[in-house]
């Protein structure tokens, strides 16, 4: 088996609880999206929502919000690993340089994205 044949590789598994059950409380008071208006920033439609913690208005909403989060989370990780490993770095400068470059990226990415998502909803 090569390096690269991963076809039967243990796919990763982080055992961690989702941000929306780790955060409630604080979500509870502060919530991402607003009750009733379609997280989805293109749309924004208001809704009834079937269930409390409903934030899309439709499936094709759903699955839009789906691919957005997908994309910014594939740019997002190597910087936030990079991010992490030097965080409490004494030794090696070059990692301590990497991690600083990673918060500032991922600072940058953070804010490209809010003004993208102001954007759409702007219209």
């Amino acid at each position: 088996m090569t390096q690269c044949d991963l076809a039967n590789a243990p796919a990763v598994h982080l055992d961690i609880e989702p941000f929306a059950v780790a955060c409630a409380p604080q979500l509870d008071r502060s919530p991402l999206a607003v009750p009733g208006i379609c997280f989805n920033s293109a749309c924004a439609r208001a809704f009834s929502p079937a269930r409390a913690w409903q934030v899309y208005c439709c499936e094709s909403c759903r699955r839009f919000g789906e691919r957005e989060m997908r994309k910014v989370g594939h740019m997002a990780a190597p910087a936030l690993l990079a991010w992490r490993l030097g965080k409490y770095e004494t030794q090696d400068a070059a990692r301590r340089d990497l991690s600083r470059a990673a918060r500032r990226w991922v600072g940058h990415l953070q804010s490209a994205w809010l003004r993208d998502r102001q954007r759409r909803a702007a219209g």
